[in-house]
C-alpha cells in the first residue's frame, strides 16, 4: 500500500479547514435550471463526490449578474432569490464531511446574453463581439462581485473561488494584454492597469464579507500564447493578491477563449501535472497555500507533487467524474478499484453536440450526472443474469448486475476478456486504464466467467437465465475492392482475428511465412496473458508491415490505427470514401486527432472511390480524376455496423433479453457504459 499520508493530511485555507488535500475543481455541467436555479440533479451530483471523500468541492461558475448568462443552464448568485437553493446544496454536502465553495465570475466576453469586455473581444462559442465597458459600468460590476460573495456567505458556503484564469470571462480578460486594449486607468499595456480590476474586486469582497471568509483565486500561471501573460507577470502579481486578501492561489495555465479549450480540458498529448512547474514557481513567492490543476489522475503522483513541495493541494476535475469514490479508494489503498479518467474529452464534447441540453456526461461512468435516475440499489429480486460478450458494455453490465446482488455469468467465445476494448487499448494506451479496471472488477466480484465458450442454445438451456444481455459487438463491413485478396492486404477484422487466435486455417494459409508462424505458433501460447501494453512494445521491435501503409476507413478506430502505425516508423496515408473523418466523436477530440495526424505527417485523402490495390499502390478515383498512393501494405479498416442477429435468435430464451453496446450501433465507450448501466440498473 503506497504512503499517501501527505495527500490525506488536513490543511487550512484561511479559516477553512480541509480534511484532505484533494480539491474538486469547477466544471461546467449544465445541470442547473434554465432559470439559474440549483436543481436536485446538481445536488445529488455534488453529494456523490462529497461522499466519495474529496476535501473541498468547487461548484461551477455562478454569474454575479442575473442578466449575464454563461451557459444555457448555468448558475447565478446575482439575486437574493438564489440563496435558498445554494443553502440546500451546501447543507447536504456539509452533512457528508466536505467543504464547498462556489466559483463566482462575470462571463464578460463569454456571455450568452450581453457580452462585455475591457475591449472588443469575440465569444468563440457564439461568434458575438463584446462591447467595451464604460468606467461607471466597471464600478457596478465590482459591486456585483461583492454582493454575490455576500450571498454565497449567507448560503453557508465555506468560501468562494474567483475565476481569473485563461484570459477568459471578465476578470481574466482585464488581466491579459491579449484581450485588454484599454488606454485608461485599466490599461492592458501596463502591469498596474491590467491588474486594477482584479485587485479592486478582491478588496471590495473582503470589505463586504470580512477577513474570515476565504477567497481562492484561479489564475493561469502562464497563458502560453502570443501577447499573453507570462510566468514572471504572475509571480509579480501573486504577492499583491495575497496582500489584497486572497487566501489560496489555484494555478492553471493557458487560455481558453476558443471552442476546444485546448490546455484547460486536454487530451493525452499533455503530460500529467503539466502546470506543476509553474505552480512551484508561484509557491516560492507567496506564503498562502498553492493549488495545482491539470491532468492529475493518479493519487500516487499527486502525493509526490505534495512531497516535492511543488504545491500544497492538488485539484482534480475529470478524475472525479470518472470515479467520485477516488479519494476514499485511494485512502484505503484500493488503487486498482479506481476507475481512471481516460482524457477522452467526452465530458466537453457531450456539451458541444446537439441537442445542447444533453448536459455533461462521462464516457467511463454513466452514473455521473445521472445519480437521480441510475441508482445502484440492491435488486428487489435476485435473478440469474447471463451476459454474452466481454467488451466494455458486457463487463460493465456484469459488474453493475453483480454489485446489485444478481447471480451473474459472463460468457465469452474468446480465450480472454476485453472485446473491442482490448484493441482500442492497444492503439490508444489511455483506454487500458478502463480495461484494467473492468478486468480487476471481474476478479473481485462474484461473477462466473466462461471463456472460450459460445452462447449456444444448449449452453443457455443449462444456465437457465432469467435475464440475457447480448453484447457481441458490431459487424464490420469491408468494401469489395479489386486486389483485396493479396497477401499484403489486411482487413481490420482479420487483424483482430489474428490477435485473438480466431483466424481459420484457410485465412492463415494466405499469410506470408513469418506472419503465419507468429499467428499460428506464438500467439496461441500467450493468448490468455496477452496485454495491450505488450503489443505496443513488441510492435516497436517488429511489425509485419511495409514502409508505406495505406489505411482505408473513416472512423475513430481508423485514425487511431493510423497514429499507432506512424509512431512505429511507417509512412501512413488514410483513404476514405467519406468527406469527413471521425464523425463518430465530438468536435474537440476530432480536431485534436486531425491536428495530431497533420503533425505526424499522415496524408489524408477523402471523398474518393477506391478502384484497385496493386502490389505497390492503391488506386482511386476522385471526382473523375484518377490517382494512386504508393503502398506495400494496405489495411481495410471497414465500417462498423449494427448486428443484432444473436439478440434476435435469443429473444425467447429468457424472460428478459437485452442488446447493448456496438451490436445496436457504434457508440464507443460512452454508449457501451450507458447501455450497460441503463439495463443493469433496471433489471
Amino acid at each position: 500500500m503506497p504512503d499517501l499520508s501527505r495527500l490525506f493530511s488536513p490543511i487550512n485555507l484561511g479559516s477553512m479547514n480541509l480534511r484532505n488535500r484533494i480539491v474538486m475543481s469547477a466544471m461546467t455541467t449544465n445541470y442547473g435550471s434554465p432559470d439559474f436555479d440549483v436543481t436536485e440533479r446538481l445536488i445529488k451530483y455534488h453529494e456523490t463526490r462529497a461522499a466519495g471523500g474529496v476535501g473541498l468541492i468547487t461548484v461551477e461558475m455562478c454569474s454575479v449578474d442575473i442578466s449575464q448568462r454563461y451557459q444555457p443552464q448555468s448558475l447565478c448568485l446575482g439575486e437574493d432569490r438564489f440563496i435558498e437553493g445554494h443553502r440546500e446544496l451546501v447543507s447536504r454536502v456539509h452533512a457528508l464531511g466536505a467543504k464547498i465553495q462556489p466559483q463566482i465570475s462575470h462571463p464578460g466576453p463569454e456571455s450568452m446574453s450581453d457580452p462585455v469586455g475591457p475591449s472588443v473581444n469575440v465569444n468563440a462559442g457564439t461568434g458575438w463581439p463584446s462591447r467595451v465597458l464604460e468606467l461607471d459600468e466597471i464600478e457596478t460590476i465590482i459591486d456585483q462581485y461583492a454582493a454575490a460573495a455576500v450571498r454565497a456567505q449567507q448560503a453557508g458556503y465555506d468560501g468562494i473561488e474567483l475565476h481569473a484564469a485563461h484570459a477568459y470571462m471578465l476578470i481574466a480578460s482585464f488581466l491579459s494584454p491579449q484581450r485588454n486594449r484599454r488606454e485608461d486607468e485599466y490599461n492592458g499595456a501596463t502591469f498596474e492597469g491590467r491588474n486594477k480590476f482584479l485587485l479592486d474586486t478582491i478588496r471590495r469582497i473582503k470589505q463586504a464579507t470580512g477577513n474570515d471568509f476565504p477567497i481562492t483565486l484561479r489564475i493561469s500561471g502562464n497563458e502560453g500564447s502570443f501577447d499573453g501573460r507570462e510566468l514572471n507577470d504572475t509571480q509579480l502579481l501573486a504577492p499583491l493578491l495575497v496582500e489584497a486578501g486572497i487566501d489560496c492561489i489555484q494555478v492553471s495555465g493557458g487560455v481558453s477563449h476558443d471552442k476546444i479549450v485546448a490546455q484547460i480540458v486536454c487530451g493525452p498529448s499533455y503530460n500529467a501535472g503539466y502546470n506543476t512547474a509553474v505552480a512551484s514557481a508561484i509557491k516560492k513567492v507567496v506564503d498562502v497555500p498553492v493549488m495545482v490543476v491539470g491532468r492529475i489522475h493518479d493519487p500516487v503522483f499527486a502525493e509526490q507533487i505534495l512531497r516535492d513541495g511543488k504545491a500544497d493541494i492538488v485539484m482534480m476535475a475529470r478524475p472525479l467524474l470518472a470515479d467520485p469514490e477516488l479519494p476514499n479508494k485511494a485512502k484505503a489503498g484500493r488503487l486498482k478499484d479506481i476507475r481512471r479518467c481516460l482524457s477522452c474529452e467526452n465530458c466537453i464534447d457531450s456539451m458541444l453536440i446537439a441537442p445542447f441540453d444533453a448536459n455533461m456526461n462521462c464516457a467511463v461512468n454513466a452514473l455521473s450526472g445521472r445519480e437521480t435516475e441510475l441508482i445502484l440499489d440492491p435488486a428487489l429480486q435476485r435473478k440469474k443474469v447471463v451476459v454474452i460478450g466481454s467488451g466494455a458494455a458486457g463487463m460493465e453490465a456484469a459488474r453493475i448486475a453483480a454489485v446489485r446482488g444478481h447471480d451473474v455469468v459472463l460468457v465469452e467465445r474468446n480465450t480472454r476478456l476485453g472485446g473491442s476494448l482490448f484493441f482500442a487499448s492497444t492503439v490508444h494506451s489511455d483506454n487500458e486504464h478502463f480495461l484494467d479496471y473492468l478486468l480487476h472488477q471481474m476478479k473481485q466480484l462474484p461473477i462466473e466467467i466462461m471463456l472460450g465458450r459460445s452462447a449456444t442454445p444448449g449452453l443457455l438451456e443449462i444456465l437457465c437465465p432469467d435475464v440475457i444481455i447480448v453484447e457481441t459487438g458490431a459487424a464490420v463491413k469491408v468494401p469489395g475492392i479489386s486486389g483485396a485478396d493479396q497477401a499484403h492486404v489486411f482487413s481490420g477484422t482479420m487483424l483482430r482475428k489474428l490477435l485473438s487466435n480466431m483466424a481459420s486455417s484457410e485465412e492463415l494459409e494466405n499469410l506470408p511465412l513469418l506472419q503465419r508462424f507468429v499467428a499460428s505458433k506464438i500467439l496461441p501460447l500467450v493468448q490468455g496473458q496477452l496485454k495491450p501494453d505488450w503489443i505496443r512494445k513488441a510492435t516497436r521491435l517488429y511489425m509485419p508491415m511495409g514502409e508505406k501503409v495505406v489505411v482505408v476507413g473513416s472512423d475513430l478506430a481508423t485514425i487511431e490505427l493510423a497514429e499507432f502505425i506512424v509512431n512505429r516508423g511507417r509512412q501512413v496515408s488514410i483513404v476514405s470514401g467519406e468527406r469527413q473523418l471521425a464523425t463518430d466523436i465530438g468536435p474537440k477530440r476530432r480536431q485534436e486527432h486531425l491536428s495530431r495526424l497533420d503533425k505526424l505527417g499522415v496524408e489524408i485523402v477523402t471523398g474518393v472511390t477506391v478502384l484497385d490495390i496493386t502490389l505497390d499502390s492503391l488506386q482511386f478515383d476522385f471526382m473523375g480524376r484518377a490517382g494512386k498512393i504508393p503502398a506495400n501494405t494496405v489495411i481495410l479498416a471497414g465500417d462498423p455496423v449494427a448486428d443484432t442477429s444473436l439478440y434476435r435468435e435469443l429473444k425467447s430464451a429468457a424472460a428478459e433479453v437485452f442488446a447493448i453496446g456496438d451490436c445496436t450501433g457504434l457508440g464507443l465507450i460512452r454508449k457501451a457504459t450507458e447501455d450497460a448501466a441503463r439495463v443493469a440498473c433496471a433489471i
